[in-house]
């Protein structure tokens, strides 16, 4: 699996859990604490970066092949030196 890859999955996972942890906090709190407003904002807002995640990996998904990036070049520090792993 790319990094990048790698990145959009991880990033998916933790918003999902952000969003089961929102809802078990307004569970918790009840909806008529001064903290349920605040909290519904934020799952609506991890909600909508879920939504705006799973486009850029579908948008991903439709990339050319990482050659054509430059990105299969090894990394080299910044002396020249390539770097090690």
């Amino acid at each position: 699996m790319e990094a990048e890859e790698e990145f959009l999955q991880n990033a998916t996972t933790m918003l999902r859990f952000a969003e089961e942890e929102i809802k078990q906090f307004l569970a918790w709190t009840g909806k008529r604490s001064p903290y349920s407003r605040p909290a519904e904002e934020l799952k609506t807002k991890l909600q909508t970066a879920a939504s705006d995640l799973k486009n850029l990996k579908k948008e991903y998904s439709k990339r050319p092949s990482s050659n054509s990036y430059g990105i299969a070049q090894p990394l080299t520090a910044f002396g020249g030196i390539p770097a090690t792993e």
